[in-house]
């Protein structure tokens, strides 16, 4: 796992334009368009996979965060940054 700091993440965090994914933006997700377009559809949850991950992997750097929880995390990531490469 990569070290990354907080300035990192709120960086990250604080550039990342969530307009496109409030109702009407071109990556809001509705349930319908999950059986409509598919392919469209995990599109948009990997555009908010990526703007996400940092968080996750600055939890996991989080000590008192138990194993059992960060290999969850990690499990998460790992089938994510397969279906959604960078």
């Amino acid at each position: 796992m990569d070290a990354i700091t907080f300035d990192q993440i709120n960086d990250h965090v604080n550039n990342a334009d969530l307009t496109p994914f409030s109702d009407g933006g071109e990556k809001h997700l509705r349930s319908v368009d999950l059986h409509a377009a598919p392919g469209d559809a995990l599109k948009k949850v990997c555009s908010i996979y990526h703007i996400i991950r940092p968080i996750l992997q600055g939890v996991m750097g989080i000590p008192f965060i138990p194993k059992k929880w960060k290999d969850v995390m990690q499990t998460f990531m790992d089938i994510m940054d397969k279906v959604c490469p960078a």
